[in-house]
């Protein structure tokens, strides 16, 4: 499988997979969860899923779990969506990007109100 086409595939299961999400109806699913991306290996046999949710760590493991075991039922319904000479297993992992970011986020903005405070407690004096 050449490069390209592997990022076609890719990105195919990626969309695939985003929208399926969204109808499952497991409690366990976290609304913040989105699919960051989506690497095939090169003989089709397996798909690692990045999966990135905005919460707390038992929000993520549970949308995790959910999506573990949805994996079968997901793996099915994309078959049916793309033409592909064989289709993967899904495995889903946790991608904290986004939250680092987020977390990273708050503490900047910590930082700046403690040292704004700071100067204006220096100027006010």
């Amino acid at each position: 499988m050449d490069e390209r086409r592997g990022g076609r595939i890719n990105h195919t299961i990626q969309r695939e997979l985003g929208t399926l999400i969204e109808k499952l109806s497991d409690p366990r699913l976290s609304s913040m969860a989105s699919v960051t991306g989506v690497e095939v290996n090169r003989d089709l046999s397996m798909a690692k899923v990045h999966i990135s949710v905005l919460g707390t760590d038992v929000e993520r493991e549970e949308t995790l779990e959910a999506l573990r075991s949805a994996a079968t039922r997901l793996r099915m319904e994309i078959s049916q969506r793309i033409v592909i000479r064989k289709m993967p297993r899904l495995s889903f992992y946790a991608d904290d990007t986004m939250q680092t970011g987020a977390d990273m986020d708050q503490l900047i903005d910590k930082v700046l109100g403690q040292d704004s405070r700071r100067h204006a407690d220096r100027d006010g004096s």
